[in-house]
């Protein structure tokens, strides 16, 4: 907004102050900021469609699908707010700032990771990071034979759940590819 100061105008005995209101540009997005989520009152979680790093594109349908089977399996604990895959999923091949995935989200938490397939090895990396200040919480690296099955399964839940009652950080969770 810009300002003309003082002008006078046809019909209006006293000068008045004038101001410029601009436009919002298509694809200005500093002035079509979207409102900030709150955050929901339990802890809350988005993951972010495993990046394919093997350069393969047919192994894309095997990444998406571990993103799936975690939003799967972390959606049956109820004490977690977990963002739907389709949310999650406009992130796909961007390398967001996880600061505004999480305030574009409302969540407090983000996982992301990565996939690469060389030979018939299977390196699966996976990090939650702490939305509010982008700090990382917790990594984990899993290497596997594509010609067993690929069962990914974190050591030690721990680290990954400080949100979760006691109960629930001592649960083992899988899922299955």
């Amino acid at each position: 907004m810009g300002g003309f100061g003082q002008q006078s105008l046809k019909n209006i005995s006293q000068p008045i102050r004038v101001y410029r209101v601009k436009h919002a540009k298509r694809g200005d997005t500093a002035l079509l900021a979207k409102p900030l989520l709150a955050l929901p009152d339990k802890p809350s979680i988005a993951v972010l469609p495993f990046a394919n790093l093997s350069g393969d594109k047919e192994q894309e349908y095997f990444n998406y699908g571990i993103t799936e089977d975690i939003i799967t399996e972390l959606s049956r604990f109820s004490e977690l707010f977990v963002i739907a895959r389709n949310s999650s999923f406009q992130y796909k091949g961007k390398s967001p700032d996880i600061r505004h995935v999480g305030r574009e989200l409302g969540v407090r938490y983000v996982l992301e990771g990565s996939v690469r397939r060389a030979g018939d090895r299977v390196r699966i990396t996976s990090q939650l990071i702490d939305a509010s200040t982008g700090a990382h919480r917790w990594a984990e690296v899993s290497i596997a034979s594509s010609k067993t099955s690929l069962r990914y399964r974190m050591r030690s839940p721990a680290p990954l759940w400080p949100f979760l009652p006691l109960t629930f950080a001592k649960r083992r969770w899988s899922v299955r590819c």
